[in-house]
């Protein structure tokens, strides 16, 4: 049976290439602001999942007996095995920055778009409430995202603190509290009026027209947390140059889960406009499941949002690469080929005898930047050819110099 498993891709050439290319970006991008890796198996003891993120978690999960009738699950995120190897390490020194990238496992509708394994690139602080690096953590999903060349978003913010004053203020009764946040989260999807609607009917239409008055921008000074909102985005801009950033009143990501910060990254245009690329904020209660006070604040970038909208004009550029296509010296091309490789230049080459064109046809199929001909005509003379196929352009170069020249082309 060669069928694929529903839920899962298969990726080959040169998707796969960027794939691998954008992950050593993220990774480089966390490692510059100082956060070190943290890596987890794939797959924990069920309980840790069913006791430590809810019950509700459960039929998401891959759980499976293995032969000795252990419950096991595949992780379905980073967060809840990063805090089992935290909250028990004592040789730990604090705050901890720590980022976590790999594939996570959930049994998901895939009528959604959604997919049952991808990649997930987390960064997070643990034991820190400082606001300070709240913005550290939004600034560097901003420096990854940008050194990748992701253009075209705008970053969201916003603290849940503001939204629990809100509720208190006009007395909403808790039972009541997550699904009005529901309701606020689907304003860009169908309008301010029908949001206020929908809340009417959950705590009466008074209360909701105070919703209204929110939302629409009415003065909030006197709320816990606009203080540290403030910070954040003056922190954003003065520290780290970050522009783009607004307060959104709507945003209210997971209910359950964050108690300050919150935050999204959303493309403002084209064919993905108002995707989130990547969120995050504060949860720093989720630690009391794991008997601990630690306060936390992550985030993580949507690979796959990220890799789609890179893809497109991947396809159409061409790898700064070379290719070594021997004409009538195998073993001078082989030579060659040894030395670009050794100064660290990426060098393919075709082992199998061909023809110069099909050598060409090739590299054009491969996107491949730079056709290393070695021919016996040109070697007489000290010299190689090297044709630029984007440009379609030909350059010759000294075969003594010639790690040095190509090196200047990448």
């Amino acid at each position: 049976m060669s069928e694929r498993v529903k839920g899962v891709r298969d990726f080959i050439g040169r998707e796969a290439f960027l794939r691998q290319q954008v992950l050593e970006n993220i990774r480089k991008s966390y490692e510059l602001f100082g956060f070190e890796p943290i890596e987890t198996p794939s797959f924990e003891y069920l309980s840790l999942f069913t006791n430590k993120a809810g019950p509700e978690i459960e039929s998401q999960l891959y759980s499976f007996e293995d032969k000795k009738g252990e419950k096991l699950a595949l992780r379905p995120e980073h967060t809840i095995s990063k805090l089992r190897v935290i909250s028990g390490n004592k040789s730990l020194v604090f705050p901890l920055k720590a980022y976590s990238i790999g594939n996570v496992w959930r049994y998901e509708d895939t009528k959604k778009g959604r997919w049952r394994e991808f990649i997930q690139a987390d960064i997070d602080v643990f034991g820190s409430s400082n606001i300070f690096y709240d913005s550290e953590i939004i600034a560097c999903i901003d420096f990854a995202l940008k050194t990748l060349g992701i253009k075209g978003y705008k970053i969201n913010v916003s603290n849940r603190k503001i939204l629990t004053s809100l509720m208190e203020n006009l007395q909403v009764n808790v039972e009541d509290i997550v699904q009005v946040l529901r309701e606020i989260d689907k304003i860009h999807k169908v309008g301010l009026d029908e949001v206020v609607n929908r809340i009417s009917s959950i705590i009466g239409k008074e209360k909701a027209e105070k919703i209204r008055e929110y939302l629409n921008g009415k003065d909030i000074s006197t709320f816990n947390g606009t203080d540290e909102l403030n910070t954040l985005i003056d922190d954003l801009k003065k520290s780290y140059g970050v522009e783009g950033v607004y307060f959104d009143r709507s945003l209210v990501r997971g209910q359950d889960y964050y108690d300050g910060t919150i935050f999204e990254f959303e493309f403002t245009g084209g064919e993905m406009k108002g995707v989130v690329l990547a969120g995050g904020g504060r949860y720093d209660k989720l630690s009391k499941n794991f008997d601990s006070s630690m306060p936390i604040v992550g985030g993580s970038i949507g690979f796959d949002v990220v890799t789609e909208a890179l893809l497109s004009d991947y396809k159409t550029d061409f790898y700064k690469r070379f290719c070594v296509i021997n004409v009538d010296d195998f073993e001078k091309a082989r030579e060659i080929t040894g030395q670009l490789r050794r100064a660290g230049i990426v060098t393919d080459f075709l082992l199998d005898k061909s023809s110069l064109s099909k050598g060409l046809d090739y590299c054009n199929s491969k996107k491949i930047k730079y056709a290393v001909i070695v021919g016996k005509r040109d070697l007489q003379d000290g010299k190689i050819t090297v044709r630029d196929l984007e440009a379609k352009r030909e350059m010759k170069f000294e075969v003594k110099n010639l790690e040095k020249e190509l090196s200047e082309l990448i």
